[in-house]
C-alpha cells in the first residue's frame, strides 16, 4: 500500500492527501471497498499535509471509521437501499485540528445508540461472524488519548455521518506551553 500512494498519479484521487500513510490506507480501504460493490470516495474539499507528528493516531480513526461504514451499507444493502453503496471521507485541517468526517448512506445510528456505540464490547453486528466491539472503542480511545472528540449525526438523505476532531501534536504541545 505505501508503494501505491507513492505514485506521482495514484489510481484514485488522492491528490489532496500529501501524508503517505493515511494516504496508503485510503487507496487500500478504496481498493477493497471497491470488490465488494462499495464506492469509497474522498471528498473535493479534502486536504491534508504531510509531516503529522502522529499519523498512525489518524490511521486508527479513519480506519475504523471506513471499516464500520462499510460493514453498515453491506448489511443494509438487502433492504431498501437507493442505488450503491456508498462512503465519502473527508479530511481537512482546520486551525490546530485534523477534522474527519466519514459518511455512508447505510441505515445510520440510532439517538439513543450515539454513545454506546463507542464503548468496548458494544457491536451492533453478529458476535459468531468475529465481531467484537473494539473499533469504536479504540477511535474513541486513540481521541480521548491525543485531547480530541467524536460525534455521529444523521447524513443527509439517511445513513450516519461521523465527524472526528483530532489535535495536531504541535499544536496541543504550543498550547500548553503558552499556558
Amino acid at each position: 500500500m505505501l508503494e501505491l500512494a507513492r505514485h506521482d498519479r495514484p489510481p484514485f484521487a488522492m491528490d489532496p492527501v500529501h501524508e503517505p500513510l493515511v494516504r496508503a490506507l485510503l487507496v487500500g480501504k478504496t481498493v477493497a471497498a471497491a470488490r465488494l460493490g462499495v464506492h469509497l470516495s474522498l471528498s473535493t474539499s479534502s486536504h491534508l499535509r504531510g509531516g503529522m507528528e502522529h499519523p498512525e493516531d489518524l490511521v486508527t480513526v479513519l480506519g475504523n471509521l471506513i471499516d464500520n461504514a462499510q460493514d453498515a451499507v453491506l448489511a443494509h444493502r438487502p433492504t431498501a437501499m437507493r442505488g450503491r453503496p456508498l462512503i465519502e471521507v473527508d479530511l481537512r485541517e482546520r486551525a490546530a485540528v485534523t477534522e474527519v468526517r466519514v459518511t455512508d448512506n447505510g441505515p445510520g445510528v440510532p439517538p439513543a445508540a450515539r454513545e454506546w456505540i463507542f464503548t468496548e464490547g458494544a457491536s451492533t453486528k453478529q458476535r459468531e461472524a468475529g465481531h467484537r466491539g473494539l473499533g469504536l472503542a479504540m477511535v474513541s480511545e486513540v481521541l480521548s488519548q491525543r485531547g480530541g472528540s467524536i460525534s455521529v449525526a444523521e447524513r443527509a438523505g439517511g445513513g450516519a455521518e461521523f465527524t472526528a476532531h483530532l489535535p495536531r501534536a504541535s499544536a496541543r504541545a504550543d498550547a500548553w506551553s503558552q499556558s
